[in-house]
C-alpha cells in the first residue's frame, strides 16, 4: 500500500483544544508535548499536544520547511489505524509570531512512556509489550511507513497497559507520490540507532536515511531494554566512545543482559546483522509466537 498524501485530509481542530498544565510532559527533535482538553459536541477528552518549539521560529525557511514537516507527519499519521499505534485525532492552527503553526493532536496515554513502566513489571508482561510493539512495527512497515526513531520512550503505554507507538516524527513513506524525504535525517537516540545510519556513504554529508532496516535494529535494542530493562550498551557512558563502538558494527555484551534468556537474545542478535540480512518484523513476532504461544 503506498499513500498519495497529497489526497489525504486532516481533521482541523481550530478553536477545539486548549492546553492545560503550566509545562511540557514530553519533548522531541524539534516540539514538546502537551497535555490538553479537545472539546466536541459538548464532551470533553484530555488530548496530548505537540508544539513546535519557539526558538525554532526565528528563520523564515527553517520554519517553512518544520510546518511541511509537521503537516507530512500529520498526513502520514491519519492514515494510520492499529490498536498498537497511538490514536492520532487533528491538528489545530495557532499564531506565533506571525505564522500560522500547526499544533498535533493525539491521544493522552496517562501511563506514559513504555521507558517508565519498565522498571514495574514481571517477564511475561514484558513479552506481552515486546509483542505488542512489534504487532505496531508490522503494521507501520506493511503500510510502507518508516519510523525511524523507535526506542522506549517512542512507546507509550495505554489504559489496559498494551504498547502503542508513537512519534512518527522521522517517519518516510515509501513510493508516495510528490512528496520529498530527502531533507529527513535521522536523530534517533544514539543506543538505538543502526550502525549505517552514522556512516554517510561515499564521504557524503548528508546523513543517511532511515529504512526498513535501520527500522529493524532499532527493534532489537528497544526489544533489549524492554527484556533486561537495562538501556542497550549499557557498559558505554560517553556518546563519542558509544558512537565509535556502534559505528564499528559492535553489538552489546551478552554478559551484562544475562536476564535476556537465549532464545530471544538469538532473536535480538539477528537484528543486529548487517544491513540487508536483518529479518522482516514479521519473522521477528512468529518467532515470538513459536517460543511463546500463550502471548497470541
Amino acid at each position: 500500500m503506498a499513500f498519495n498524501l497529497a489526497n489525504i485530509h486532516v481533521p482541523n481542530l481550530t478553536g477545539m483544544v486548549v492546553t492545560t498544565d503550566n509545562r511540557a510532559f514530553g519533548s522531541g527533535s524539534f516540539a514538546d508535548v502537551w497535555k490538553g482538553i479537545y472539546t466536541v459536541r459538548g464532551h470533553s477528552y484530555t488530548v496530548a499536544v505537540k508544539i513546535l518549539r519557539p526558538s525554532l521560529l526565528s528563520d523564515r525557511d527553517l520554519v517553512d520547511k518544520t510546518i511541511r514537516k509537521i503537516l507530512r507527519e500529520a498526513k502520514v499519521w491519519s492514515t494510520l489505524n492499529h490498536p498498537n499505534v497511538a490514536r492520532f485525532i487533528g491538528v489545530y492552527y495557532q499564531d506565533v509570531r506571525g505564522y500560522p503553526i500547526p499544533r498535533l493532536v493525539s491521544m493522552f496515554y496517562k501511563n506514559r512512556t513504555l521507558k517508565d513502566c519498565l522498571v514495574h513489571i514481571h517477564n511475561d508482561q514484558r513479552l506481552k509489550l515486546l509483542r505488542q510493539f512489534l504487532s505496531g512495527l508490522e503494521y507501520l512497515h506493511r503500510n510502507k511507513v518508516i519510523h525511524g526513531d523507535l526506542k522506549p520512550t517512542n512507546v507509550l503505554i495505554d489504559d489496559s497497559w498494551n504498547a502503542v507507538l508513537t512519534d512518527f516524527g522521522l517517519s518516510l513513506v515509501l513510493e508516495a507520490h510528490g512528496f520529498t524525504t530527502t531533507n529527513v535525517k535521522p536523530v534517533g537516540t544514539f543506543r538505538y540507532m543502526a550502525p549505517e545510519l552514522m556512516n554517510p556513504v561515499n564521504n557524503s554529508a548528508t546523513a543517511p536515511l532511515p529504512t526498513v532496516q535501520s527500522d529493524i535494529w532499532s527493534a532489537g535494542m528497544t526489544g533489549l531494554e524492554i527484556l533486561s530493562g537495562n538501556v542497550p550498551y549499557s557498559d558505554q557512558k560517553q556518546n563519542g566512545e558509544l558512537i565509535y563502538y556502534i559505528g564499528r558494527g559492535k553489538i552489546p555484551n551478552r554478559n551484562l543482559y544475562l536476564r535476556v534468556s537465549r532464545d530471544m537474545w538469538s532473536m535480538l542478535t539477528d537484528c543486529w546483522k548487517n544491513d540487508g540480512m536483518r529479518p522482516a518484523v514479521s519473522e521477528l513476532k512468529g518467532y515470538l509466537d513459536h517460543i511463546h504461544p500463550g502471548l497470541q
